[in-house]
């Protein structure tokens, strides 16, 4: 495919400055949705190198959009460069996720290598050629990141799928572009609006797939135990829950009530222990919560790390049972998969004054063990209307 020159573009114009506010928009928002709720929220490593990408692609934009005002070469050929840096940060940041080393300076000597390799060229036809080869080398860290992401236990999570999707196009973009290279080779001018395309297009498109994905893995409560909560195991209560409350709402039973039950500093425990020690923790804890409760009430792990139970008795047997739990979780077992000392808070309701419907109950249960836990916790919240 040939493209025309820059003055002669057919379709709109890429790199222009309208488009150019709406990415550098865009950037901006994304750094401080990423930065606020994921970086502050849990500031570690992975989310410290996500926010790094974020505002370095927010800093190539807005040199991008600098450079079409001044119609500066050096300085729009620079900022593609830092872009194409990018990709090997969000990869660094999913080693740090993964607990292993993160290469992080791979990714300034990949930005580096891209500005230069892209203004040593000058004004020549070299710099076509230039611009493949460095979107190839960019691209290879697409192959690397969906290799990261098979490793991680979040793997089978689809908010990950837009990242995933992302990198693959990425990944296949690169060796599309330098193969291209034998078959179509490019003047500079044509070179340079294929460029704005590939800029103004992918990697926008990129950093939004990065900020759907990447933000959920890493903000508190939302992520959901693979390995200690399979979804088989939550959709058979959720079933069976349903159709308990249902035959009790027909004969107007009011004995069934809902505990929700919340590790105390959770996220503290899985970042010392990480996913996989902290899922058997949590395993431990129901069975803790298992030998409490009697054989017939229903217990599951939800998929935001809650144990959940689905119980009918009357209320002064619930209380004894609660407190029964709350000193069972409190007792330091040294064979549990971290040995410290924990808590929990409940939230508790019953369908007298929640309602029959699954739904509420978990929302309103939510709400009671953030209470309890907002008072300390290691305690249990009731729900009274």
């Amino acid at each position: 495919m040939i493209f025309p020159a820059p003055g002669e573009l057919p379709w709109p114009d890429l790199g222009g400055a309208n488009i150019g506010i709406a990415h550098a928009t865009i950037a901006t928002l994304g750094t401080i949705l990423f930065v606020g709720l994921a970086f502050l929220a849990r500031p570690r490593r992975s989310t410290l190198l996500w926010s790094l990408t974020f505002m370095g692609i927010m800093v190539a934009c807005y040199g991008y959009l600098a450079a079409t005002a001044a119609e500066s070469e050096e300085l729009r050929r620079g900022s593609m460069g830092l872009l194409l840096g990018a990709p090997a940060l969000l990869w660094s940041g999913l080693r740090a996720h993964r607990k292993v080393r993160t290469y992080a300076w791979i990714s300034a000597l990949v930005a580096a290598a891209s500005i230069l390799a892209l203004l040593a060229p000058g004004e020549s036809a070299w710099f076509g050629l230039a611009y493949r080869v460095m979107f190839f080398v960019s691209g290879i860290f697409g192959v690397l990141f969906l290799l990261e992401w098979r490793r991680i236990p979040e793997r089978s999570e689809r908010l990950l799928w837009p990242i995933v999707v992302a990198s693959a196009v990425y990944a296949l973009a690169g060796v599309t572009v330098l193969i291209g290279a034998l078959f179509t080779p490019l003047s500079t001018a044509e070179a340079f609006a294929s460029t704005r395309i590939f800029n103004s297009i992918g990697m926008l498109v990129y950093m939004v797939c990065a900020l759907v994905s990447l933000v959920p893995l890493v903000t508190p409560g939302s992520r959901a135990i693979e390995s200690s909560a399979p979804q088989g195991d939550w959709g058979r209560f959720v079933g069976t829950a349903r159709e308990r409350l249902e035959r009790a709402a027909a004969r107007d039973a009011d004995t069934w009530s809902l505990l929700r039950i919340e590790l105390d500093d959770a996220e503290d425990l899985q970042e010392a222990g990480g996913p996989a020690i902290f899922g058997r923790l949590l395993r431990d804890i129901q069975a803790r919560v298992t030998a409490v409760f009697p054989t017939d009430a229903d217990i599951a792990i939800a998929p935001d790390s809650a144990v959940i139970v689905l119980i009918s008795r009357p209320e002064a047997v619930i209380r004894d049972l609660v407190r029964d739990v709350l000193r069972r979780i409190a007792v330091r077992d040294p064979a549990a998969p971290i040995t410290v000392t924990t808590s929990a808070s409940i939230g508790w309701a019953s369908v007298a004054t929640a309602g029959y419907d699954l739904d509420a109950l978990l929302a309103t249960t939510a709400e009671a063990a953030a209470t309890a836990r907002a008072q300390g916790g290691d305690r249990w919240e009731r729900v009274t209307a």
